[in-house]
């Protein structure tokens, strides 16, 4: 019986052998090549219409995805006049602001929103509030007369839905004033936005 067995194990690796070194090749992406030698049955043969069985592989240098921001548009923005906001956004964005009159911003705008700046190297997309700190109480509460801040969250929620389905871009908003970000830090981390103090 052992003497049966032996012939049938030479026989299937005589078959199976090409067929294991190859499956060997695509499962270890060439590192099991040196080990497999040449089998016997192994001949080269011409196959012009073969397919590789190397996948490529990107280099971590190459950039997978694209920037999905990049896809909006420089717009310029009239808000009305108001020197220290537009000052405060032009100093953290780099985009330019009517410096003669005050009366419009470059933005960006992308998926029906507009962010005061853009930064393609780093897909980053950028909110700047100025002195908003004039609007809280000495209790840190909205003054009675200003109603901005629920425009401001309604804000919050549309560009973080925009950035957080689409990435790799990323969003950082930035106040001017600490108690600003204070009030709406609760809103913005809920609506998962970066947000930072730079006066």
């Amino acid at each position: 019986m052992a003497g049966l067995v032996v012939p049938i194990i030479e026989a299937a690796a005589v078959e199976l052998g090409p067929l294991l070194a190859r499956a060997g090749v695509a499962l270890l992406g060439g590192a099991a090549v040196a080990g497999t030698g040449s089998l016997s049955g192994d001949t080269p043969q011409d196959k012009s219409d073969a397919k590789p069985d190397v996948r490529a592989i990107p280099r971590t240098g190459e950039s997978c995805k694209k920037c999905p921001p990049e896809g909006g548009l420089l717009r310029r923005m009239n808000h009305g006049v108001n020197w220290t906001s537009y000052r405060y956004q032009a100093r953290i964005t780099g985009f330019a602001f009517d410096t003669a009159e005050c009366r419009w911003s470059d933005e960006w705008t992308w998926e029906g929103n507009d962010f005061d700046g853009f930064q393609r190297e780093a897909c980053l997309l950028q909110e700047t509030k100025g002195d908003y700190d004039q609007f809280l109480d000495e209790d840190g509460d909205p003054k009675f007369f200003f109603t901005g801040f629920t425009d401001t969250r309604r804000q919050i929620l549309r560009q973080s839905v925009a950035v957080n389905t689409n990435p790799p871009a990323q969003l950082i908003w930035y106040f001017m004033t600490p108690r600003a970000r204070e009030y709406l830090l609760p809103d913005l981390r809920r609506a998962r936005v970066q947000s930072v103090y730079q006066p």
